[in-house]
Order: structure tokens, then C-alpha cells, then sequence
């Protein structure tokens, strides 16, 4: 009888632990202290390279995003450097690679199905993308 109360306490120990643990999964820390969760992180994304405008096609970049669990991006994002910071860009696709990595421990694996790598163009001013086969 005497394990029983060490035994519940390891257990609740074990639970607390683990809640502490899974709640820093699916979010970042923001340079001003502020928490990004992986959603966050892909709207922002979304947002910082959303005017694709260009006047030459090596504005064009492609940024692999995210990890899947059997290897390799998740997605790819075209965007201009005319308009859009390449550094920052690259430093929020490391973010969100990093947050799905660990979403991908926590929950094994999930989908292995492959996306298919791109190139871009500046097409008509505008950097589009275009799969490799």
C-alpha cells in the first residue's frame, strides 16, 4: 500500500511532464518573446511572399518549406527577391521545417507521399513555378 501514493505521484509527475513537454511543440519563440505556433509561421510565410513581381527570372527563388516524415520538404515556396528579403525568408522556412520536425517525432509518421520539386520563371513579370519531371 505504501507505493500506491508514489506511485500516483510519479504518475502524475509523468503526465505533467509530458503536457509541458508537448505544448512547446507546435510554436517558436519571436525575437520580442512573443510565440509563433506552426500555423502562424506558414501564414507569415504566405504573406512575405505573396508579390511574386519581377523584371528578370534570376529574382526567382524557391525555398523548400517544412519536413515530411519520411524526408524532404513538405511544400515549396516561390517568391522574389525584388521584393522579398531572401535571408528572412530562408531563416522563416527553417523555422517551420524545424517546428515540423518535431511535429513529425511526436506524431510518427504520417504522409510519406512525394511533392514534386519546382523551378521558377519570371513569366510576364511575375515569378512562377513550374514542376521538374
Amino acid at each position: 500500500m505504501s507505493c500506491l501514493p508514489s506511485a500516483i505521484k510519479l504518475s502524475i509527475l509523468s503526465i505533467a511532464s509530458s503536457i509541458l513537454l508537448l505544448s512547446g511543440c507546435a510554436s517558436t519563440v519571436t525575437s520580442n518573446g512573443q510565440s509563433k505556433n506552426l500555423s502562424d509561421l506558414n501564414y507569415d510565410l504566405n504573406n512575405m511572399v505573396s508579390n511574386n513581381s519581377c523584371t528578370a527570372s534570376f529574382q526567382c527563388k524557391v525555398l523548400e518549406v517544412g519536413a515530411r516524415a519520411c524526408g524532404g520538404p513538405s511544400k515549396y515556396a516561390v517568391y522574389s527577391t525584388l521584393n522579398t528579403s531572401q535571408e528572412e525568408a530562408e531563416q522563416l522556412a527553417q523555422q517551420i521545417t524545424k517546428q515540423e520536425n518535431i511535429q513529425n517525432k511526436a506524431q510518427g509518421l504520417t504522409d510519406c507521399s512525394p511533392v514534386l520539386e519546382v523551378q521558377s520563371l519570371c513569366i510576364n513579370h511575375q515569378c512562377q513555378s513550374f514542376d521538374i519531371k
